[in-house]
């Protein structure tokens, strides 16, 4: 009988609590929609740029072409430096030069 005495403010808190979280509900769910539309375009830019052959394409190659040189470069130094090991024919080095950097 305690609770009939205090109706009105247990529908009144009923009431707000209902309008506050269904208020809540709403916004999140509008959040979240804009975030999945967003997402979607994104990935949509991905594919078609994935597809789509740009100025990007070859650059890397130009990029990857000059790597590939500057390894064979590389390799070709290691190896004549290690003949010239075997050989037993390293340039010599006075003690006391600087090399410029």
């Amino acid at each position: 009988m305690y609770w009939a005495i205090h109706m009105r403010e247990l529908v009144v808190l009923a009431l707000g609590g209902l309008f506050t979280s269904s208020i809540t509900f709403a916004a999140l769910w509008v959040r979240a929609r804009e975030r999945a539309v967003r997402a979607e375009s994104v990935l949509d830019g991905v594919r078609l740029g994935a597809s789509r052959s740009d100025s990007a394409g070859p650059a890397l190659d130009a990029i990857a072409e000059e790597v590939e040189r500057i390894g064979e470069g590389q390799r070709f130094l290691t190896r004549v430096m290690s003949e010239q090991a075997n050989r037993g024919v390293l340039p010599s080095r006075q003690v006391g030069n600087v090399t410029p950097h």
